[in-house]
């Protein structure tokens, strides 16, 4: 029998939800208590936060000053002409109450309170938050805070954060006790080039739970994985029962410190929070379905990581290294952590002695020993994931390959200085007998030869000379990249051209030409190249003209060897891995974890189908193809 009671109660509790926090992440107009002139108060970097780029109304607040960066200044937010949906406190604790009076009065919705001085701080502290709550239940105000540093919300472009902090919209949603913490958080995140959809510094958290928050962006479409950092819980039964029904559907991945006495006491100086056992809170963690981790760093790992991976089926691993030490270092990680680096089984052993040089390290971890021909390393990928005994791949050695050249060292300047030499060379060794001309007609006749020869903002016109041509095209496409407006048309150009053009059957015909390069010259893996690379530009469509407008974007850097910036084109290289393995992971519907090669931190590769994230160290990787697996025993559990 079907429980439609149940059922309406759930649809009825999803609406509540999302109506009751709607203006504060999607609010219409707002009023700033405590925005100022003063550029050492808070109340002036929250004021100009919040008006940059939000595109409602912004009303100043203030009881000395009749202008607030040019904003007409109310001293009251009962003087305020129009209704508010959301107001941000930023004044002194003890006037925060008076003030959510005034806020209850004029029918405000929801609050933000950036003020300290509650119960974190003491009796008084606690008697002042008090008050503070029974004001706001009277008005049904639902407050971010207090003793926080604000939220972002992508869907309304608010940055309504006492700490200017940027952000892009992307996939995650945050809550955090930890302002300063979720700032840096969100720094790296911006660097490794994600962003939230959602971002709560929630402070005491004493208005809107972090268990309503994590419910709301349960509901939100928008986002795919929560990160969360937690000191302590008011009401962890509360916390368990709401978490569980977001955690069957979308992940939850938990940082919560508290090991030690004094950690304990750090935690109650700062947020007031009652932290609790920390293996009390583990278990509720694990009721509740959360994937709990043991840093920041870790925090967005894991995060990226469920993004881009299939979860896998069990915790036995191959691992594949380009070199012995890297591949030792990995199989040290995983152990510790439950994961089985398996043993090859002899038929693939034996295969793999065909493909490699006599020296490979014969067991797993794969390591071909510094053979210079890549398709068999390619190849090795394809065969170890067809393997039933296999449930997922640490990848070693992939991507990042443009860290290097951000390196300050003579051999690498010494590499872009002889880049005119190296070139033609490089040219040199294909074969351009193997090219059907017939392939590339469609792209002469095209409106893209034409289009990019005729794009100038300096008036490139037919009776241009050879030379003269070449030079104007190449100073209209640097202006383009010097200004703003100009940038935007030349990628609009390109998106319009790109997309009529028939990408895959222009690169197909050079991959027998690429294929003595990526062989070393070796007849096995010339042969064996396209093949095994064909299917893969077949069925990547999307990536293919991803990849390629990013090229012609970064055509100044191609066109001018003596100045040419290799870390631009290495991203080429760099996203062209992210496509293949991006292919070996639909294709296998199995992880492939994989690591750089400089232990640097690597942006994300953003391609059309999707994120791929390569990390810096072995460990990393290990943990989280670890925190990936707990999450699929606990999604089996659950059924």
């Amino acid at each position: 029998m079907v429980d439609r009671a149940g059922e309406r109660e759930d649809i009825e509790g999803d609406i509540k939800i999302m109506k009751d926090l709607s203006p504060l992440f999607d609010p219409r107009s707002i009023a700033v208590i405590g925005a100022t002139n003063d550029f050492n108060k808070w109340g002036f970097i929250t004021f100009l936060s919040t008006i940059s780029g939000f595109r409602g109304k912004v009303y100043p607040v203030n009881w000395n000053e009749e202008k607030v960066l040019g904003y007409p200044a109310f001293k009251k937010v009962t003087d305020i002409p129009d209704p508010i949906d959301l107001a941000i406190f930023v004044i002194p604790a003890p006037a925060v109450s008076n003030v959510m009076e005034d806020c209850v009065e004029k029918g405000v919705k929801s609050a933000v309170i950036i003020s300290a001085g509650f119960a974190e701080i003491g009796e008084e502290g606690k008697r002042l938050e008090d008050e503070l709550i029974r004001v706001a239940k009277k008005g049904k105000i639902r407050f971010v805070g207090p003793n926080c540093m604000g939220f972002w919300s992508a869907s309304s472009n608010l940055s309504a954060l006492m700490y200017p902090t940027p952000f892009r919209d992307g996939p995650f949603a945050l809550v955090t006790q930890g302002g300063n913490l979720g700032v840096a958080i969100a720094m790296d995140a911006y660097k490794r080039g994600i962003g939230f959809h959602r971002y709560v510094s929630c402070g005491r958290a004493v208005g809107i739970q972090i268990e309503d928050y994590i419910e709301y962006f349960g509901k939100d479409p928008e986002v795919k994985v929560i990160l969360t950092y937690i000191e302590g819980l008011d009401d962890g039964r509360r916390f368990i029962d709401k978490v569980r029904g977001v955690t069957r559907e979308k992940p939850v991945v938990v940082l919560k410190p508290g090991k030690s006495e004094v950690t304990e006491r750090a935690i109650m100086s700062h947020s007031g929070a009652l932290s609790g056992s920390y293996q009390i809170y583990g278990e509720a963690f694990k009721k509740a379905g959360a994937i709990r981790v043991d840093s920041a760093e870790e925090l967005l790992d894991v995060g990226i990581g469920l993004l881009s991976q299939p979860l896998p089926t069990g915790r036995n691993v191959a691992v594949i290294t380009p070199g012995g030490s890297y591949g030792v270092m990995c199989a040290d990680c995983c152990a510790p952590l439950g994961l089985n680096v398996i043993k090859l089984p002899k038929n693939i052993i034996n295969e793999f002695d065909k493909m490699f040089p006599p020296r490979w390290s014969r067991g797993n971890p794969i390591d071909p020993a510094g053979d210079r021909d890549f398709v068999p390393y390619l190849k090795a990928v394809e065969r170890v994931m067809e393997l039933k005994e296999v449930d997922s791949l640490i990848f070693m050695g992939f991507g990042n390959l443009s860290s290097f050249f951000e390196m300050d060292s003579p051999l690498f300047r010494d590499m872009i200085k002889f880049m005119p030499e190296i070139v033609p060379n490089l040219l040199s060794t294909f074969d351009l007998r193997k090219i059907d001309i017939q392939q590339f007609l469609p792209l002469l006749n095209s409106p893209f030869l034409s289009s990019f020869l005729a794009f100038s903002y300096k008036g490139v016109n037919g009776d241009t000379d050879e030379k003269e041509l070449s030079e104007k095209v190449t100073s209209s496409i640097n202006s383009a990249f010097e200004g703003g407006g100009n940038i935007r048309t030349f990628k609009g150009l390109i998106d319009s051209v790109i997309e009529k053009i028939d990408l895959v059957g222009l690169i197909l015909p050079l991959l027998p030409i690429i294929a003595p390069i990526i062989s070393a010259g070796e007849e096995i893996g010339e042969k064996e190249f396209v093949p095994l690379i064909a299917p893969i530009i077949e069925s990547s469509r999307s990536d293919i003209t991803s990849i390629t407008k990013n090229m012609i974007l970064g055509i100044p850097s191609f066109l001018n060897p003596e100045g040419m910036d290799m870390s631009k084109i290495l991203e080429v290289f760099d996203s062209i891995m992210g496509m293949i393995v991006l292919y070996w992971i639909e294709a296998y519907k199995k992880p492939i974890i994989a690591t750089t090669f400089s232990g640097a931190t690597t942006p994300l590769i953003n391609l059309s189908r999707g994120p791929y994230f390569a990390y810096p160290s072995p460990e990393r990787a290990a943990k989280v193809l670890t925190k990936l697996f707990e999450y699929k025993e606990y999604l089996d559990s659950s059924r």
